[in-house]
């Protein structure tokens, strides 16, 4: 698993915009399921910037933390 994290954090910029997370993992990993589990307070805060009103952006380090452990 530790092979993948390094893989995915040289494939993903530090912080993007959480629109283009289908795009950027290949689906594996949907922008709608995340904002869903986001609403219901599954995944940390600090996964998350907000720019402006409306732009989410992911932080990639905290969520891709978060997200190993969905795989386990």
């Amino acid at each position: 698993m530790d092979n993948l994290k390094q893989q995915l954090a040289g494939h993903l910029p530090p912080i993007f915009a959480g629109t283009s997370l289908d795009s950027l993992t290949g689906d594996a990993v949907r922008w709608r399921t995340v904002q869903n589990l986001k609403s219901l307070k599954k995944i940390p805060e600090a996964c998350f910037k907000r720019q402006g009103t409306r732009k989410m952006l992911i932080i990639r380090d905290p969520f891709l933390d978060w997200w190993m452990q969905q795989l386990d």
